[in-house]
């Protein structure tokens, strides 16, 4: 009984942990984040999706580092850049087994259930560079599994949700 409470306890664990998004924060420790109040976007950014996709999260970005305080402005104190790897996400399966372990014999039957196939993971890194020094004073990572099948609006809600993750601890608490 309790054996077969805590595989189901792990089974469950492992896949909560499997669709939580990895968010990783770098920045340096000297610099002034009161100071960044403008923004633009870096002209060379060339994102690996479509040109729909492309504006979309650009949108998504901006409103989000707008919400962080910013402005947009020609003449910044921030240069953003933007890359992103997307790829299939790993396809999660739920396995079933049967067996009969006798003494001397065993049997053993095996199967998947594919679960969650129409899944695209998403790794943005979203670098913050001091136009005056030219030096990267923030850097941010997420990756995540964004659902491909989806309408509009709730693409657009997977972009904003990982955007305001992603942004959540900026600006950083120098120590």
């Amino acid at each position: 009984m309790y054996v077969m409470k805590y595989l189901k306890l792990l089974v469950f664990v492992i896949f909560i942990g499997c669709g939580a998004p990895k968010i990783l924060y770098d920045y340096e420790g000297q610099a002034n984040f009161n100071s960044y109040k403008t923004f633009r976007f870096n002209d060379d950014i060339i994102l690996n999706t479509s040109k729909i996709e492309t504006k979309r999260i650009f949108n998504q970005l901006e409103k989000t580092i707008i919400e962080k305080g910013f402005s947009f402005s020609d003449d910044a104190a921030i240069l953003i850049d933007v890359k992103l790897n997307q790829f299939d996400a790993p396809k999660n399966s739920i396995g079933v087994g049967f067996g009969n372990y006798g003494r001397h014999s065993g049997i053993n039957i095996g199967g998947q259930i594919p679960v969650n196939n129409s899944l695209l993971t998403y790794q943005f890194t979203i670098d913050f560079v001091d136009s005056e020094t030219n030096k990267l004073v923030w850097q941010g990572y997420y990756e995540g599994n964004f659902n491909a099948n989806i309408e509009i609006v709730q693409k657009e809600q997977q972009l904003a949700i990982a955007f305001q993750k992603l942004f959540s601890k900026y600006p950083p608490k120098n120590k």
